[in-house]
């Protein structure tokens, strides 16, 4: 009886550490191959894989893009040389009854500026100062890998201003702003520029231009934060020059 008992104890154990080591084999985790957190020991693909986004839009319509966690990866806009670095073409605007508070001591009555709705599509606006002298700038507020992208495009959609007095101008990018925090034009490391010619716009509608990121020379991939820059000189002083409706990166898919 005894030898019985023991012969179903060893069976109980035997079948708990087989059907453990099953269960390790039978790990959960990404099995896709080309996932960026591919696991070689995962045998059920548990959903987790995750992938790089082929693009990802930088600009469009008034909104800045983000590029990983949508609060440190925000972008902003700066124009060097003037304030003004965005339009809206044929904005709507609504006024709506407004808000009003009157107070007796001393009497007087205050409209609430939330009450004025303005609405239409807002693009980027690239104009010169006093001197001819223009360059706007999109920056990552933190720097970022951008390896995966070397090998892709920057893409963007522009169109001359009719005032516009320009042959060429450069598109440049870079990364790696010397000092944290904010954004500084005169700071920035600049990779080497693309020079394009106006000819390539036109006034009446936007252009599609496509510039391959192994186009910039001097560049740095590694830590970027600046991804997206134009600038020139010798433009006619205080002038619209360029609208811009929508700045993205696109990644090539390695075959």
């Amino acid at each position: 009886m005894k030898s019985f008992f023991k012969y179903i104890s060893f069976l109980a154990i035997g079948s708990f550490i087989l059907f453990s080591c099953s269960k390790t084999e039978e790990r959960e985790g990404c099995t896709d191959i080309k996932a960026l957190n591919f696991s070689s020991l995962a045998k059920i693909d548990d959903g987790s894989c995750e992938y790089l986004d082929s693009s990802f839009t930088i600009w469009e319509n008034g909104d800045v893009g983000f590029w990983g966690d949508e609060i440190t990866g925000t972008f902003i806009v700066k124009s060097c040389f003037t304030d003004t670095f965005t339009v809206f073409l044929n904005p709507d605007t609504t006024f709506v009854a407004p808000d009003t508070i009157i107070t007796t001591n001393p009497p007087d009555t205050t409209y609430v500026p939330a009450d004025t709705l303005i609405t239409g599509d807002t693009y980027l606006l690239i104009n010169s100062d006093a001197s001819g002298n223009y360059e706007l700038i999109i920056q990552l507020l933190n720097k970022k890998n951008a390896n995966d992208f070397k090998n892709g495009y920057l893409i963007f959609n522009a169109k001359l201003h009719p005032d516009a007095s320009i042959n060429n101008f450069d598109i440049f990018i870079h990364g790696n702003h010397l000092n944290s925090g904010g954004i500084n034009c005169s700071t920035f490391l600049q990779s080497d520029p693309v020079v394009l010619s106006s000819s390539s716009l036109d006034t009446n509608s936007f252009k599609e231009i496509s510039i391959p990121l192994t186009s910039f020379t001097n560049r740095y991939m590694q830590d970027i934060d600046l991804v997206f820059g134009i600038k020139g000189t010798n433009a006619m002083p205080n002038t619209n020059l360029i609208l811009i409706s929508s700045v993205k990166w696109v990644t090539v898919e390695e075959e």
